[in-house]
């Protein structure tokens, strides 16, 4: 399990980083200048530590999301305690960088975002694991009554 959550931060924070990155490349040359807010960049010596720094942070953020998804493989634990401990996990992590990133405890508009973000992701998470739950179920069930058949048979 550690590996296997491991390998996926890994993963998500590459892919983070790497996306990100072409956004900003993408905004760069639509917009002229750098996306960051102007209180962000004013924390930093230059605008390249600020998009490096914002960066990393974006990328950890998605480490910890994508690593913490091995929640929900813990089998001994039901779905309802995977869902309440990934959500504590990520909003340990998204709450933070966003207030410090995109002054999320500042601007309305960014708060509004951030939170339909956040939720959308968590909710797209959920189903997915939920699916996945009822899937299982399903096979046990099928699994049970193929057994039952057979002892009824014999």
């Amino acid at each position: 399990m550690l590996k296997s959550g491991l390998s996926r931060a890994i993963s998500g924070f590459c892919y983070a980083v790497a996306i990100n990155l072409i956004i900003f490349v993408i905004l760069i040359l639509v917009l002229g200048r750098t996306p960051l807010l102007p209180e962000y960049i004013a924390k930093f010596d230059s605008e390249a530590m600020a998009i490096l720094i914002e960066l990393f942070l974006i990328g950890l953020m998605s480490a910890v999301l994508a690593g913490g998804t091995v929640i929900f493989t813990m089998e001994k634990i039901g779905l309802i305690t995977q869902s309440i401990i990934y959500f504590i996990l990520s909003s340990a992590v998204w709450i933070p960088v966003g207030c410090y990133c995109f002054g999320l405890n500042k601007y309305k508009q960014t708060m509004v975002s951030f939170t339909i973000s956040y939720v959308g992701s968590y909710i797209i998470c959920w189903i997915i694991q939920y699916r996945s739950c009822k899937k299982s179920i399903a096979q046990i069930n099928q699994r049970l009554l193929e057994i039952n058949q057979n002892k009824n048979e014999q």
